[in-house]
């Protein structure tokens, strides 16, 4: 472990390359292992050649304050994130769980992406109880099951898990009690959630004026996320919004909460079917943030289809409300995945969907937006530390406040091609 310790003591712009070398050094395959029996650590990262579709003024990606929907900018060697899953279990029924990463986008940065401890007591009568404490997301996604909330289908997630990753945190309570089939002699298992939260009111704002995007990129706690100046923003009513947004700010001191329902059918089939809502209070402004009223639900769907096929499906349906009715949004977005593991490679073909309504009545201020995408991603493991992938990755978006901008196409392509070197070990 001295490798690791040691990054630590290096200045953050050096990371990248000190990843690098200290996974050359490491024997990555079996690296978890030669931690103690409690303590297990995972790393995965990525490092891609980027060939990217060329964008005029203004539609280069939202982080650099453009309105384009893909994150890579330029051609070349790129760095991806870089992501750390640290298990502290006990002897008892308490566990802490650390989730943290390097990315070089919205900002180079070190952080922690998720953090909390877990109270997993002896089953009663076959029913398991657990409660969990800290910063997490709830677990609606059956996307984004890999190491630290990453996807093992693509570097690109889904438009709907790219903009959770984005925005959505809680920092709160979550308690969940499980009925496993197995114990009752039945093919079904069902898990019931609930959780309570703070510290998730800016949720909604990347998606009112933005829309959606598709990237591997996880906001850390406490990080500001940037987006395009809209001229709709710098006056009247709005202009108090800056270009950026803190998702994990608390601004209204209102408690959110989630409700969410698991059912397996055997190993086959699983849906989780969620509500969120953050119950913010969209009047209130504090450091620079508007607090926003948003909900939304989840229903995620995975089928086993044979032995080498897979299914993985997710619709969401929402709204959001910002100031006296300054922004209010509906919007709409589901994907589909296929997944066929051949063995010595894997194939996976993606298509997503959204839409978002603009409700309001604020003039020069339309956030009406729609698009689709493609997602190609042929993986080829090289052994279980390595794999190459070739990643191929097309959005067709439709943004009616591009036009804000003379000039500035409403309806654009954004695609991009990518080689990727995925390091991991478990």
């Amino acid at each position: 472990m001295i490798y690791i310790n040691k990054l630590n003591l290096l200045p953050k712009k050096l990371l990248p390359s000190a990843v690098v070398c200290t996974m050359g050094a490491l024997p990555l395959q079996g690296l978890a292992a030669e931690l103690t029996p409690n303590i297990t650590l995972k790393g995965k990262g990525e490092f891609s050649v980027m060939q990217v579709q060329q964008q005029p003024h203004g539609l280069q990606p939202w982080w650099q304050g453009g309105t384009g929907q893909l994150a890579y900018e330029k051609n070349g060697v790129q760095a991806g994130p870089q992501l750390l899953a640290l298990q502290i279990d006990t002897d008892s029924s308490l566990s802490a769980t650390l989730h943290g990463q390097w990315h070089r986008i919205p900002t180079a940065d070190l952080g922690v992406t998720e953090a909390w401890l877990s109270y997993q007591p002896l089953p009663i009568a076959g029913y398991r109880l657990r409660a969990r404490a800290g910063y997490f997301y709830p677990a609606m996604s059956l996307e984004n099951t890999d190491t630290a909330w990453s996807s093992p289908y693509s570097s690109n997630f889904s438009v709907i898990n790219s903009w959770l990753a984005e925005e959505l945190r809680a920092r709160g309570l979550e308690f969940s009690l499980s009925r496993p089939g197995r114990f009752f002699n039945s093919n079904s298992s069902w898990q019931g959630v609930v959780g309570l939260f703070q510290g998730n009111d800016p949720l909604g704002s990347i998606i009112s004026w933005r829309g959606f995007a598709s990237h591997p990129f996880q906001t850390n706690l406490g990080e500001e996320v940037r987006f395009s100046n809209y001229p709709s923003i710098r006056e009247g009513l709005l202009a108090p919004q800056p270009a950026w947004v803190q998702p994990t700010r608390e601004l209204d001191h209102r408690t959110g909460y989630y409700l969410g329902l698991h059912w397996t059918h055997q190993s086959d089939t699983e849906l989780r079917l969620y509500h969120y809502d953050n119950n913010g209070d969209p009047l209130v402004f504090r450091h620079g943030q508007y607090a926003w009223d948003t909900q939304f639900q989840s229903l995620a769907w995975q089928q086993q289809l044979s032995e080498n096929w897979r299914l993985v499906s997710q619709y969401l349906t929402g709204s959001t409300e910002m100031g006296p009715q300054a922004v209010l949004l509906d919007y709409q977005s589901w994907f589909s995945l296929l997944h066929y593991d051949g063995g010595n490679y894997r194939l996976n073909l993606r298509y997503d969907h959204w839409q978002q309504q603009d409700l309001d009545q604020f003039p020069g201020d339309d956030n009406n937006g729609n698009g689709h995408g493609w997602n190609i991603s042929l993986q080829l493991p090289l052994s279980t530390a390595w794999m190459l992938a070739l990643e191929w990755s097309r959005l067709n978006s439709h943004q009616a406040n591009r036009a804000q901008w003379d000039g500035w196409p409403v309806q654009q392509s954004f695609q991009q091609l990518q080689l990727v070197v995925n390091w991991r070990f478990d």
